[in-house]
Parts: C-alpha cells; structure tokens; sequence
C-alpha cells in the first residue's frame, strides 16, 4: 500500500476486494439515495438523476446477494462467484434503504431470530460461528442497531424499530458508552466512553416516538 503512495486507482487492481459485502453495498446506496435528494432539493437536476440511476442500478444488483434460505442477504466470493452462506450482520443491514418491501418483511421477520436481550448481534446467536464478546462474530454494536431501527420506520415495521431503539438504550444505562458489547448480558467490551457509541445515543434520542429519560449511565 505504502509503495503504490495509497492511490486507490493502483490499490484496487493490486489487492482488489474479492467479497462484495451487503451491508457496505447497502449503506453506499443510502448514502447516494440521500445525496440526490439533496441535489434535487438545490436544483442539481443532472446529478439528481445520476444518483437515481446509479441508486436503481444498486438495488437491482443487490438482488444477486439475497438468500431465500437464511432470510437475508449474504456475501458473494468474487472469485467463485458463489455466496458465501453465512448468516451475519451484513446481510440485514441493506433493511436501512429502500429495498423491495417483501425483501423488508423477510429481514424483519429474520431480526426474530436473531434478536438478543440486548439487540441485534452480528452474527446468527444460533450459528457455530456465534461468539458473544469477539469483535464482529457476536458482539451487538449501536452504530448496527441504529442503522437497521431507522430503515425499519416504513409505517409496517416501527414496533420493531422502537424496540430496537429501547434495548439499545438500555445497553447505555447498565454498561455505558462502550464500543461494543455482549449480546447476552449486555457487558460492555472493547474501548470504554466511545464518541460513535455517543453518536447513536443521540440519534436514538433525537428519533425517538415519544420523550425518554436521559439520565443514561
């Protein structure tokens, strides 16, 4: 990386990415979504349409991801151009943008069985690969749970989204603001008074249906 002088147009032909990844995806085409909205809004016609037909294009490759067995979107190995059957945070995550409504209610319906006392866990409780305090194998993380709670306020979904927004507040009054923690028992882990752990919280607050405590831990 060091010798290429970090240029991402030599980077991407010596170590090119070789998992396409739902939840990058996902987020990637909120933010495109977002950033034709406001062109609109400003009377940048030209790039709002860009951002439209870069946005529906997005979606409608998204589709090659989706795993009808696991209820969600998986990865898919570039090189064998296979997905990759694991059922992991990633593959819910796309719940934040507009995705095709039946695809919504599956990851809905999905977010049952994956739900903790504590939130969303990054990986399936019920998987061999499940473990509950390491990094992104288990730990639930807010910056996740915020993301899928705001793409769940679609008028179908709020009971769930609100629940999510509930469990993820309860994780900040028994654990504080840590960088992550455990699915289970809601114990804090990583790096403790973390500021995007802080962010979420105020999101959370600003989002919020109806008024909450704020005498957080």
């Amino acid at each position: 990386f060091e010798s290429s002088h970090w240029n991402n147009a030599i980077l991407h032909d010596r170590s090119p990415f070789q998992v396409v990844d739902p939840g990058f995806n996902a987020m990637l085409l909120q933010s495109i979504s977002d950033v034709g909205s406001l062109a609109r809004d400003i009377g940048e016609i030209e790039i709002a349409n860009a951002c439209e037909a870069m946005f529906s294009k997005g979606i409608e490759s998204l589709e090659t991801l989706w795993n009808e067995k696991l209820g969600q979107y998986v990865c898919l190995d570039r090189v064998t151009q296979m997905q990759i059957n694991n059922a992991s945070i990633g593959g819910l995550i796309p719940a934040l943008t507009q995705i095709p409504r039946h695809r919504k209610q599956t990851i809905a319906e999905t977010l049952g069985r994956f739900t903790t006392p504590f939130g969303i866990p990054s990986q399936d409780p019920a998987s061999a690969q499940f473990e509950r305090y390491r990094y992104w194998r288990g730990p639930v993380w807010l910056i996740i749970n915020y993301m899928i709670a705001e793409g769940l306020k679609d008028g179908d979904h709020d009971d769930l989204s609100q629940l999510i927004s509930d469990t993820s507040l309860d994780l900040i009054k028994t654990s504080g603001f840590a960088e992550y923690y455990d699915p289970i028992e809601g114990v804090a882990c990583g790096g403790q008074s973390f500021s995007w752990t802080a962010a979420m919280v105020l999101e959370f607050l600003d989002s919020a249906s109806e008024p909450i405590s704020t005498e957080l831990a």
